[in-house]
């Protein structure tokens, strides 16, 4: 027969390690639908985040010019 797996102690942190690799891992979700929508409930930003990032994002963009500056190809 099937010999049962020795179980690790500390089934709390495996307990996360499997929610981790649900969210992680390759092939479809093991999150279920609430936990998925709790994530992303807790994931958006508040108003007050969004207006601190106003205040202090510098968005640099390398090698970039205005779309007037390009040379225009003759025709």
């Amino acid at each position: 027969g099937e010999q049962p797996r020795p179980r690790r102690t500390g089934g709390e942190d495996r307990e996360n390690d499997r929610g981790l690799r649900g969210l992680v891992g390759s092939g479809s979700s093991q999150v279920g639908l609430s936990a998925a929508l709790r994530a992303r409930d807790a994931a958006r930003p508040t108003d007050e985040d969004l207006a601190r990032a106003q205040e202090r994002l510098v968005v640099v963009r390398r090698n970039w010019v205005p779309r007037e500056d390009l040379p225009r190809s003759p025709r």
